[in-house]
């Protein structure tokens, strides 16, 4: 028979157990540390990484619009717009409500340099300070406008006729192919043998569009400028209507620098030339807060003449723009607010166009908690120039 043995197995002992969970805590305290790290990383990533993306988005709108501005427009001039005791505005829609013409009501176009006030349009329109206060700022935003002709849509292929009271313009489309000789200017899109239809549903005429209108009076050319109200008719052809009260305040009959200037339209043919011009704003727009807790989220719209504005992106909270211009002396001025205007200098000699705030701040902001060390917002501001080919600049060279 053995004997039992006597000699009892060992456990840990409590040192050594208050030692294994001091190391334990240890490690899992430095994973812990580790995962709120990696949290943090990839969600600083990911919130910089989207502005990034709207930002280059931004960029690329706001360059093409205003590398564009003035091109097709008269040269060394802007258009003198009808000033029959009431001021053409932009930034409006065709419901010509408050809630239609942000950010803070509609805006008067600028005077031509000189004496008196005569509403004029130029190639790019300096808004200094015309725009909401961004949040956290104690200085305006800005706007900027910027004007060129639309090179898609060949309005300059149809013959043109103007009635006034009230004023109306017949546009006659010619035979496909077009005629050899038949108006100069015309050059049917590639692809095309004639032009579009004046009611084309893509690109075709709708209230609110902006026509240029060129031709000769006398022994001069002239130019209006007319907002369209209604279209009707069928190819080849179409009577648009330049009815007075329009949004814009553009269609003035019998004042001066309206569009029934022309009327009745010269007999010979191809002698008035009608293009439809983009007239392009950039402003800040604030949401209401969507908890109802104050002031939303500012984002940037773009408005095309008397169209409904659109947003371009969110979180976009501050816009603010200088120019390099010139005097009627030659002296270069640079970083202009608004473009020489207030020291009698023309915006036609604007020659570059200084973005020094495009800021925008991401969507959501960081909450501190046990997992999330990052609070507050993330953001970015951009700076760039842009040079406004299209516009006319003085002759800075002497000889």
């Amino acid at each position: 028979m053995r004997q039992a043995s006597t000699t009892s197995a060992r456990g840990f002992t409590f040192i050594e157990l208050m030692v294994s969970l001091a190391l334990g805590m240890l490690v899992v305290g430095a994973a812990v540390k580790l995962f709120s790290q990696g949290v943090d990383a990839t969600w600083v990533v990911s919130q910089r990484s989207e502005m990034q993306q709207d930002l280059r988005s931004v960029q690329g709108m706001l360059t093409k619009d205003i590398s564009l501005a003035g091109a097709g427009m008269p040269a060394g001039q802007g258009i003198a717009l009808p000033s029959g005791g009431v001021s053409p505005i932009y930034g409006c829609d065709q419901t010509g409500t408050a809630a239609g013409c942000p950010p803070n009501g509609a805006v008067n176009y600028p005077c031509a340099a000189g004496g008196g006030c005569i509403p004029t349009l130029y190639g790019i329109i300096p808004g200094f300070t015309l725009g909401i206060t961004p949040p956290g700022s104690a200085t305006k935003s800005d706007l900027i406008t910027a004007t060129y002709t639309d090179s898609v849509f060949a309005l300059n292929c149809y013959q043109v006729s103007i009635t006034k009271n009230p004023t109306t313009v017949t546009f006659t489309a010619p035979a496909t192919p077009v005629p050899a000789g038949w108006i100069p200017t015309c050059v049917p899109p590639p692809g095309l043998a004639g032009p579009q239809a004046i009611n084309d549903p893509a690109v075709g005429l709708t209230p609110g569009d902006l026509i240029l209108f060129q031709g000769k009076v006398g022994a001069n050319t002239s130019y209006a400028i007319g907002e369209v109200t209604n279209v009707v008719g069928a190819k080849p052809t179409y009577t648009v209507s330049f009815a007075a009260g329009d949004p814009l305040k553009m269609n003035q009959s019998g004042a001066a620098n309206d569009l029934s200037f022309f009327a009745p339209s010269p007999a010979a043919p191809n002698t008035i030339i009608a293009n439809r011009i983009f007239v392009i704003t950039y402003y800040l727009q604030v949401l209401p807060d969507p908890l109802g807790v104050g002031a939303g989220t500012p984002r940037l719209m773009r408005q095309v003449s008397g169209h409904t504005a659109v947003p371009v992106a969110e979180n976009v909270i501050n816009t603010q723009y200088t120019y390099d211009t010139y005097a009627a002396d030659g002296t270069l001025l640079n970083e202009t607010g608004d473009g020489g205007a207030s020291l009698g200098v023309s915006l036609n000699l604007i020659r570059k166009i200084n973005i020094t705030h495009l800021t925008m701040r991401s969507q959501l902001a960081g909450t501190r908690s046990a997992l999330m060390s990052t609070s507050g917002f993330q953001g970015y501001d951009l700076q760039t120039s842009i040079s406004a080919r299209n516009l006319n600049y003085q002759n800075r060279y002497t000889f």
